[in-house]
This record gives structure tokens, sequence and C-alpha cells, in this order.
């Protein structure tokens, strides 16, 4: 055993479809991980964030065919080339909507106004649309898009092979509607039905026109935020990635657990034939109140929610990447994501939190904490409202509070504008994050905790501890068994502690001399700092030896109580 200590100091750095079991031909680990929203100066962003995958570029049709049938492919190419040569993959996406050319409405297709709305950045759209339902419309946008395909298969090689993926965007943006509000006149409405339609249609035509290509460009498409197209995609073109929105722009957002039910039998899980769906989403809402109160804090758990929903791409505009104490997360990021064959993954990892949810009647009955349930149409909430205070209430001793009660119990788009953090939410993931390390039975074995220590490490958002006083000295985990079947050679493991008061911890796993083997005894100093401990253990089983079939145990040995983040098993 070779034990490692570290201060994490804020700067830290740790250093579509796959078959389980092997890469596909036409798939690359590589591909996965942390995006950026594209920029200038892309050689200098890859350079000082190695852990970038890749760049989302989003082009104005507009822009594109300035004119009728005359395409401007100097500015499509410079673009892709640029990325490209800044050894970045490439997702791309053209806009319609609001960014059309206005030369469709001197050839008839009526324009359309629209009731104000408000952007993610506060600022309103200010865009007119196309009526999408003209033929003369849906004419010329298909024969762009076939235009766009044709061109593809022109650029220069090291070019074309770094494009691995078209978002479709029928509407406004790649969301799923046509508008950001309503026609002003009602002879440019349509029926859900005359717009499902005209995406269908769409969808088949990028399908015809990129499933030959080669090497293999992939369809990425907005199945809808209550996965509204998931039944037909998966009916007529089921190999389609996919984009999941809210996921990506916050963490315990209220009916994550729903979001959570559509998309992980498809992401997560192999299909019949063994093949997994890849998942994108994007984060450009850093402004909002709730993230600005401690943004170190919020973009590592976001990157650590990212990882635990099953998102393979995780976009990030250029603000993302200015503060260098962020860049941790990122870079377990890049370690994690897209693996999601455990026996290929470099490792595991568990990240302790207590999710205090609303809607569990059982953890929190209603005799005690009061009725209330999430009801986007009515006008009182209040009912609800009492209900999570009641709860927050329960557990304010260890740093739990409501920075926004009324907005907990809103619909998740208005929820994620909260204007400060909330603890307690409405159908959020109850637990930790985790990728192939789990913690067994955590409300009987350790207690939760919130807000710990100084909001520039990132690491204090939620945490568990043991409770000596009530019986509780010891948190198990659980390694995935394929991943534990795969370990042939040393692993490390790296335990994230917050260093307060007085007395010892322990470090044990179940080894091959015994089913509890002590890998390392830490002494706390009383720094009130986050800190780490990794340690090299060369005879570790994971056979499930441990009391309550654990793998690995972390055992206060006291006289204080320790508080715990992380605890991550990766390969020699």
């Amino acid at each position: 055993m070779k034990p490692i200590t570290r201060v994490l100091l804020s700067s830290l750095l740790i250093g579509c479809l796959l078959a389980p079991g092997a890469i596909a031909a036409q798939d690359n680990p590589d591909w996965y991980g942390v995006w950026w929203r594209g920029g200038k100066e892309a050689k200098a962003m890859k350079e000082r964030c190695p852990w970038i995958k890749g760049v989302f570029i989003g082009m104005h049709w507009a822009k594109l065919e300035p004119r009728p049938g005359e395409f401007d492919w100097k500015y499509f190419e410079s673009e892709m080339t640029r990325y490209a040569d800044a050894g970045l993959y490439i997702q791309f996406m053209i806009w319609t909507g609001g960014h059309a050319p206005r030369w469709l409405y001197d050839h008839g297709v009526p324009e359309v106004e629209t009731t104000p709305t408000i952007n993610p950045n506060g600022v309103p759209h200010g865009w007119t649309y196309p009526h999408y339902m003209d033929p003369d419309y849906q004419r010329f946008y298909w024969r762009m898009i076939r235009e766009v395909a044709a061109h593809l298969d022109k650029l220069p090689k090291h070019v074309r092979d770094r494009i691995i993926c078209l978002q479709t965007a029928e509407g406004t943006t790649g969301d799923e509607g046509p508008y950001k509000g309503r026609p002003l006149n009602p002879a440019y409405e349509f029926s859900e039905e005359e717009w499902d339609k005209f995406k269908f249609e769409t969808w088949r035509l990028f399908d015809e026109l990129y499933r030959p290509k080669s090497p293999r460009i992939f369809l990425l498409i907005n199945s809808g935020n209550q996965g509204q197209y998931h039944d037909w995609l998966m009916e007529h073109i089921p190999d389609t990635w996919r984009k999941a929105g809210n996921p990506g722009h916050g963490y315990q957002l209220n009916e994550e657990t729903k979001m959570m039910a559509i998309l992980d039998p498809i992401i997560n899980q192999p299909g019949k034939d063994g093949l997994f769906i890849r998942c994108r989403s994007e984060m450009d809402e850093r402004h909002k109140g709730w993230f600005a109160e401690a943004p170190v804090w919020n973009q590592y758990w976001l990157n650590l929610w990212g990882l635990h929903f099953g998102l393979d791409i995780f976009q990030h505009e250029t603000d993302a990447f200015q503060d260098p104490r962020d860049y941790e997360g990122y870079v377990i990021y890049d370690r994690y994501g897209g693996r999601k064959v455990p026996a290929e993954s470099p490792g595991a990892f568990c990240a302790l939190r207590d999710g205090l949810d609303a809607a569990d009647t059982t953890r929190f009955p209603t005799a005690t904490f009061g009725p209330g349930k999430l009801n986007p149409g009515a006008k009182d909430q209040t009912e609800g409202i009492q209900r999570t205070l009641a709860i927050v209430k329960k557990f304010a001793a260890y740093g739990a509070r409501q920075g926004d009660p009324d907005m907990a119990m809103q619909i998740i788009m208005k929820n994620r504008s909260a204007s400060a953090m909330n603890d307690v939410g409405w159908d959020i993931w109850p637990g930790n994050y985790e990728r192939y390390l789990t913690q067994i039975d955590p409300l009987e074995t350790s207690l939760g905790w919130w807000r710990v220590g100084d909001q520039g490490q990132p690491y204090g958002r939620f945490a568990r501890s043991t409770e000596r006083a009530a019986g509780r000295d010891t948190l198990y985990f659980d390694l995935n068994d394929q991943l534990g079947d795969s370990l042939t050679g040393g692993v490390l493991i790296r335990i994230v502690y917050f260093d307060e008061g007085n007395g010892d911890w322990s470090l044990l796993y179940d080894g091959k001399v015994q089913p509890t083997q002590t890998a390392l005894v830490v002494r706390k100093t009383n720094t009130g700092r986050w800190l780490e401990k990794t340690v090299q253990i060369d005879d570790a089983r994971f056979k499930n030896g441990g009391p309550r079939n654990a793998d690995l145990l972390l055992r206060s040995l006291g006289p204080d109580d320790t508080k715990f983040h992380l605890v991550e098993v990766r390969r020699q």
C-alpha cells in the first residue's frame, strides 16, 4: 500500500453507438465528455482546457444562404475548419426560425410575428418566423438540408473526419416547439398533429441523407422534455442520439426522476441489440440566482449530476471555462463521460449527498410534514411550499436551507430560475451521484449534510457523515461486479473528507487475505478544509465479502464524526 496525501487546493486538477464489451467500428470514447459552445481562439481554448472534446457550431440559415440557391460555403467551411484544426470534434446545427433568411418573405412565405418572450439570458427575442406549414417554406428548407448534406462530403478529410453529429432544428432553435411565443395572427397557428407531421418528414429526410455517410455522422434529435417523440423515434429511427434539455440546466430540479425514467433505459441501458444511444445537453444559465450564489459548488455538482444522469456530451459556453477552480469537475467528466460499459470504465465514483424529495411521502409523511403536491396549474402553492419548509426545518441543523421557497414548487422551466439555492425539491433525485460505486443503505448508515466548508472548494454543496452517537460509525459501498472483475491489477482509491474535529477514520476493503482489510488510517488535524487521501491497493478482491456485502468501508474511529464527499476507485 502506498498512501498519498494532498491538500485539495481550489485550482487542483485530478489528473452513436457502443456495443458492450467492445468499441463499435464507428464509435470513439474520445468523443464524449465536456464540449464547448464555441467562440474565438479555438486553438488557445483547447490548449488551456485540453479536456474539452468538441464544439457545437450553430450556423444561421440566413448567413449560409444569403440569396435563394446561392450558398456561402466559405462561411460554412471556415467555421468547420478552424475548430477541426484546433483538434475538436464537431456537432453542428443550421438554425431556421428567427434565423431564417429574409428573402423567404419575398418569395411568398408568410412572416409570422409572435407574442414577446424572454430568452435564457433575460433579453427579449424580438424575432419573426416563417410560417412552417407553407409549402414554399418547406421546399426551400428541405432544399437547404440537401445542399448542406452534399457539401459535407466535399470538405477536406481532416475536417470531415471531425464532424460526428448533426442536430436537427425544425423550429426556433433545437427546442421541440416552432415559435418562441404564439402567433399574433391566428391564421398562422397550427395543430400539434400538423407540426409533428412536418417534423417527422424532416427527420426522415435527414436520416435518408446522413445514414449512408462514411464516416458516420449521427443525428441528434430532441425527443421532447416530456418524451413525446420517443415512441416515434424508436419505431422509425431508433439509433438517433438524443438531446436532454433540463438535466443540463441544473441539478435537483423538480421532476428530474421523471426525466430519468424516460431516458435511462435508452442512454444507460443497452437495447435488444446490445447497443446504446448517446445523449447531450447544454448549460447556458450560469447567470441565474441559484447558480451565482455558489458558482464553484454548483458547476462541480452539475458535472457530477450530468455523469450520474448519463449525459455523454455536456456542452458549456466560454464563461464556464474561465475559473480554474471549476476545472476539477471537467477533468472528472473527461474521465467518465460516455463510459457506459462497467468493464471498460477507468473507474467508479460515489459523490455523497442527501436529496430531500418532498414528493416522498414515505420518508416525509403528510401527517408530520403536511400535504402538498406539484400543481403547475394552481395559483396558490402555499400548501406545497409549507411542506418543503417543514422538511428543510428538520435538517436545518445540518446546513439545509430553502433560499427561494416559491420557486421550489414550480414547473421545471421556472424552478431552474430560482433566485437562490433550494435543498428541498419535488421528485428530485433522492440519493448520491454515482457511477458504478453505490452506497449501501445510505439513510440507515449515514447522515446528510449541506453547504459544508468554503465555497471556493467545489466539494461542500453536499456531504454525508457518520453518526457514532446513533450507532452509525461506518459507511458501506458496493463496487459494480463487472468493473470489479475487470480490475486485474492494482487500484487507486481516493477519499475526499472534511478535516474537522479530532480523531481518526479508516478505509477498509474486501481483500484477498480477509474481507475487511485496512487500507489506511487517517488522523484529522481540524484545518476546516476539504482534504483527500489516495491509497494504492494491489490485493483487492471486491467480491462483496464485507459486512452488508460491502467491497469498501469508511469507518469513524472517533471521538468526532467525519464528513465525506467522495469515494473513487480507479484502475492503476
